[in-house]
Order: structure tokens, then C-alpha cells, then sequence
């Protein structure tokens, strides 16, 4: 499994304005999501285990699934296209960009292991905040958040989100993408 970390991936007078805007504007709409994810591999026990969890929910705003759902989408089209392009990865098309709000915890509770999809596809996770919190990828390796840093991996392959509990919320973007 291999994956690249990319530090300050976007200018920041673009990261900031990114920043500002689904952070602090407080004009970003969330949306509740019961759970965080679901895994095809889990027994029943376990996947019960899991959705009896308090910790267990976020907020996610959908951007793009088959088609645009915020306005926030032309602008990340295009800024994050042109990013991929600086540093080597060719973006085609898009399958799915949402951005996550992931509420702190008193301890850093990590989720459900999972797949975005089940087929071998780009993903990119972008951290909007440094905080405790991160993304354990397939070979066990923990990604860090912080601010402006992306992760690239095959979003096919098991990997895990997590809570945070030194911020008040962890944010990110997800990208999917051909």
C-alpha cells in the first residue's frame, strides 16, 4: 500500500480563504450523519457494536456526488484540480467530495475501518485544522491532521477516520476521484 503526505498543498492566501469559509464564516450549512461509516466486512454483532456508540456521528457537507451539491463546488474544482496538477496527480473526473466535521471527544476514539467504494480509485483527504486527530491508513501508519496537509491513497482500501480531543472539531475534505 503506498500513499503520499504533501505538506501545504495549497497556497495559503487559497488555504485560507478555504479556511475562513467552512470554518469561521459560520455560513457552511452541516448536515447530521447518524454514523460515520459502515463496513461491509463487520458481523452484525460488531456492526451493532459500532451504531450503539454516542461518539459514533458527524457532520458532513456533501459537495459533489454525481453532480454538484454546494455551491463551494466550482471553486474547489478548480482550485484542487490545478493543486493535484502541481504536484503529478491528473485528476479525470470526480466520484465524491465532502467535507467532514468530526466533534471532539474526551479521548481520541477512532471509526469503523472501511472502504470508500469497493473499487481501487484515488482518494485524498485534506485537513482543514491541526488537531490530535487522524487517518490510519491500510498498512497501520497514522496520518496526522494538520492544516493544509493532504494524504493520497487508493480509497479501496481499508483505512479509518478518527475523532479528536485537544480541538473542539476536526475538519476535512474527502476527494475521491479518477
Amino acid at each position: 500500500m503506498s500513499y503520499r503526505v504533501i505538506d501545504n498543498f495549497l497556497d495559503e492566501v487559497d488555504f485560507k480563504e478555504l479556511q475562513n469559509h467552512i470554518i469561521h464564516s459560520g455560513e457552511f450549512a452541516w448536515y447530521s450523519r447518524e454514523h460515520v461509516t459502515k463496513s461491509d466486512t463487520a458481523t452484525k454483532e460488531e456492526q451493532e457494536w459500532w451504531e450503539s456508540q454516542n461518539w459514533n456521528w458527524y457532520l458532513t457537507h456533501m459537495i459533489y456526488y454525481q453532480k454538484p451539491f454546494s455551491s463551494l463546488y466550482d471553486k474547489l474544482d478548480t482550485l484542487f484540480k490545478h493543486a493535484f496538477n502541481q504536484v503529478g496527480v491528473d485528476v479525470k473526473t470526480w466520484v465524491r467530495i465532502k467535507a467532514n466535521f468530526y466533534p471532539n471527544t474526551f479521548e481520541v476514539k477512532e471509526h469503523q475501518p472501511h472502504s470508500d467504494c469497493d473499487y481501487s480509485h484515488q482518494a485524498a483527504l485534506f485537513s482543514l485544522n491541526t488537531c490530535d486527530g487522524f487517518t490510519r491508513m491500510p498498512d497501520g501508519t497514522k496520518v496526522d491532521s494538520v492544516e493544509n496537509r493532504i494524504v493520497i491513497f487508493d480509497g479501496g482500501q481499508i483505512h479509518n477516520s478518527s475523532t479528536t480531543s485537544n480541538s473542539k472539531i476536526r475538519y476535512n475534505i474527502n476527494f475521491n476521484f479518477f
